[in-house]
């Protein structure tokens, strides 16, 4: 299907007696191709299951290097975010790879990886890991590996949700508001970047939208969402001297985009264009992420 994708077969307990995984191996290039392998694949069964994502497992010691590897004396420190967290993951045997130099280094970073996947599966660690990093000394506040999960579940129980974050431009405030988490993973089948951009009239000193616009433009939004119903996402917005961006992510195999298109055409409080590309990895908005 593509050279890019990873497959492996498993254990399908409890529901089959085997599972073949397809994944894109955390390049979001391909998240889309894995996913629609998934979605043509036959329903799941006693013998075969099928999945795109890598999922959590239990693992016990390991030997890389010479070394053997116990996932229980792996420690990890968490600083929270809004809707993600960045962590550092300490384990003893990492001291080890360093001394040995660069090579050493990438068995650190090979290790670590494959500890944090294997905690957290390949969806939780694209989710909600904004950055990682291995520490030969354990950080201060560390808590064991097997505890990161948890952790990850409490944050998750808080999104999806709306941040808004401000930011400068020639003196003037630039609003953002950005969905939390912003990933591909969160439609993996959303490829095509739509950016909506909306002039409005009412205009405060600010270059902020004044009441009535304000409401146009909320009205605006549910419209929009409502037309693509599932077959998009509108994940971030940016007002600014008098104009609103608007970024969605849509299935191109859909009409989702015309359908904005369409929407887009019916805005009467000022100019409007919409500009359509394709961004698997959604890089288009990666200044927006919080």
């Amino acid at each position: 299907i593509d050279e890019r994708l990873v497959w492996g077969f498993g254990a399908g307990e409890p529901f089959s007696r085997h599972l073949l995984t397809v994944t894109a191996a955390g390049d979001p290039r391909v998240r889309h191709i894995a996913r629609r392998w998934l979605d043509a694949a036959p329903d799941d069964g006693p013998v075969w299951s099928f999945t795109d994502l890598r999922t959590a497992e239990p693992i016990s010691t390991v030997t890389w290097a010479g070394h053997e590897i116990d996932p229980a004396e792996a420690r990890v420190a968490v600083a929270a975010g809004q809707g993600v967290a960045d962590v550092r993951l300490f384990h003893p045997v990492f001291a080890n790879f360093v001394a040995a130099g660069e090579e050493g280094e990438r068995d650190v970073a090979h290790v670590g990886f494959m500890l944090l996947q294997l905690a957290l599966g390949e969806e939780d660690f694209g989710l909600w890991l904004r950055s990682f990093a291995f520490a030969a000394e354990e950080p201060e506040g560390a808590m064991p590996l097997a505890e990161l999960p948890g952790f990850i579940d409490r944050l998750a129980g808080a999104c999806p949700r709306w941040l808004t974050l401000q930011g400068q431009a020639d003196g003037k405030p630039v609003m953002v508001g950005t969905r939390a988490p912003l990933s591909p993973l969160v439609g993996p089948l959303f490829t095509r970047h739509v950016v909506a951009q909306l002039l409005f009239a009412d205009v405060l000193d600010d270059g902020q939208a004044g009441e009535a616009s304000a409401k146009a433009l909320a009205d605006f939004h549910e419209d929009a969402m409502a037309t693509l119903a599932d077959d998009g996402l509108l994940v971030a917005t940016e007002t600014a001297d008098g104009m609103r961006l608007l970024h969605f992510y849509v299935d191109p195999e859909t009409d989702a985009t015309e359908r904005l298109a369409s929407l887009t055409d019916t805005w009467t409080e000022g100019d409007h264009e919409i500009v359509a590309a394709e961004d698997p990895a959604w890089e288009r908005i990666g200044h927006l992420r919080a």
